[in-house]
């Protein structure tokens, strides 16, 4: 992986797409690496190598990507567009109907 590479995490139901961010090389001893960051998602994976077992190991940290977002904005437009016009065409067919009588 290579920074600004995505990747997806599929847990309970729901996908999340990550965007790595950071790739740094840490000592089995660096697990401050490894802390959480208050007010930011991030999936952090140390990737297996059994030929660096016992030395530094790659750490690759990822931010959620809003890719979600991207996507469900435009489909709530169009489903506002939609419903805006069912509404408007429904509101002309009542006026219709009120001054013809």
């Amino acid at each position: 992986m290579k920074k600004g590479d995505v990747f997806y995490v599929h847990n309970l139901g729901q996908t999340l797409a990550y965007k790595v961010d950071q790739i740094k090389v840490i000592k089995p001893t660096q697990v401050d690496q490894l802390k959480i960051v208050k007010g930011k998602d991030l999936c952090t994976w140390i990737p297996y190598n059994p030929k660096a077992e016992a030395k530094a190991k790659e750490r690759i940290r990822n931010r959620l990507f809003w890719i979600i977002i991207a996507i469900l904005l435009p489909v709530l437009a169009i489903i506002i567009f939609i419903w805006h016009k069912k509404r408007k065409k429904k509101k002309a067919k009542a006026d219709k109907e009120k001054e013809q009588e």
